[in-house]
């Protein structure tokens, strides 16, 4: 997807603009598959993936080398025995959410914006199609362009907006091992589930739950985290989670964000609806949401991605 690609590629730029020290963590990964032979063909691939509901992706390459079970454990001896092929991906990367979160917040106060923490939204005030202040709990805030940004509570606020914003939670369960002394140094996908080094920790995520709003974790949840670990690092199934946490990310019925203009509005833009990549997709939905602010122009890209797409698959 071109979009997931320019917001990956922004992130070395991010991080100096933001001024911030992030971690882009450069450890590779690996997508891994258990069930099925394959010969031995080491050599680089590049993948062009076809057009899609996402739009013409044929500038999208990702560099990808097709492995055997044999030569992924040679970069990361962890990995089960009976795993028989893996895809190594070395363009990819992760950040750590929490800085880049942090980093945002700083380099946003630099800037000027304003910050109200802990203060709860109970609607908006409107002139016409122009909404002009945000009410909280304690006060009303007058705004030029309301952002809704609210991830999976983006549906009330289109409730105050007369706006149906299919947007729901998905509850996602994580829990975390300390590294063993032979250290897991590449990120693994496989089993339906991640392992990530964090440091002096693995990180194994995610379950997925339509729960609504509950976040709490669950013993079902737990087990099949340990499952999808023990088959891909067995030396971990002998360890014990250090810590287990959920949260919810905001799903979207075609699992793609909303973004853009909303309808009917003259000054409220959609920017939410990420589902599980908000953090990686939040470089470049920053970018497009800035230009149609500044610039009144609303990029090629975010077009399949409007609100209005839901309309016409219904009509």
């Amino acid at each position: 997807m071109k979009k997931a690609r320019d917001s990956r590629l922004s992130w070395p730029r991010e991080c100096q603009d933001t001024k911030i020290r992030t971690r882009r963590d450069q450890q590779r990964t690996y997508r891994l598959r258990t069930n099925q032979r394959t010969t031995n063909r080491a050599q680089p691939q590049t993948r062009k993936p076809p057009s899609t509901a996402y739009g013409n992706m044929a500038t999208v390459r990702t560099k990808m080398y097709w492995l055997t079970g044999d030569e992924a454990r040679e970069q990361e001896p962890l990995l089960d025995p009976h795993i028989q092929a893996a895809i190594h991906t070395p363009e990819e990367s992760q950040v750590k959410a929490p800085q880049v979160v942090q980093a945002y917040y700083q380099a946003a106060k630099r800037l000027g914006a304003i910050f109200y923490p802990h203060e709860e939204v109970i609607g908006f005030q409107h002139h016409d199609s122009q909404v002009t202040e945000v009410v909280t709990a304690s006060q009303s805030i007058s705004c030029k362009y309301l952002i809704i940004t609210a991830g999976s509570w983006a549906a009330q606020c289109g409730e105050w907006l007369n706006l149906n914003i299919p947007v729901t939670p998905l509850k996602g369960e994580i829990i975390s091992y300390c590294q063993p002394t032979h250290q897991l140094r590449h990120i693994i996908f496989g089993e339906g589930a991640y392992l990530a080094p964090k440091g002096e920790s693995i990180i194994v995520g995610a379950t997925k739950a339509d729960t609504g709003f509950d976040t709490q974790v669950t013993e079902k949840g737990i087990a099949w985290l340990q499952n999808a670990t023990a088959k891909l690092i067995p030396s971990l199934a002998q360890s014990t989670f250090t810590s287990s946490w959920a949260g919810l990310r905001p799903k979207t019925p075609d699992t793609r964000p909303i973004l853009g203009p909303a309808p009917q509005w003259k000054n409220v833009i959609l920017a939410t609806g990420h589902n599980s990549v908000g953090i990686i997709l939040s470089a470049i939905t920053g970018k497009i949401t800035t230009e149609i602010i500044v610039k009144n122009h609303m990029s090629q890209i975010i077009k399949p991605f409007t609100l209005q797409r839901f309309n016409e698959k219904s009509s």
